[in-house]
């Protein structure tokens, strides 16, 4: 069982990475890993094209990549 404390920490780390800049997309279909993107130009989220190129980078949990993470 996760308890609370993983939770807590888990939740402050999504959020650090979405200060960074970055797009945490979610876990994958087994629950191994999370994955989280960079796109090159993000204030044009609602248009996908001028998004521009993404970067794709897959963790074992939101902790992790927020500690790889610039």
């Amino acid at each position: 069982m996760i308890d609370r404390e993983y939770i807590v920490a888990e939740n402050k780390a999504y959020d650090n990475l979405v200060k960074k800049g970055y797009t945490p997309q979610g876990i994958d279909k087994d629950f191994k890993s999370v994955c989280v993107m960079k796109f090159e130009h993000p204030e044009f989220w609602e248009h996908p094209v001028k998004r521009g190129k993404r970067e794709i980078f897959h963790f074992k949990n939101w902790q992790e990549a927020d500690k790889n993470l610039n």
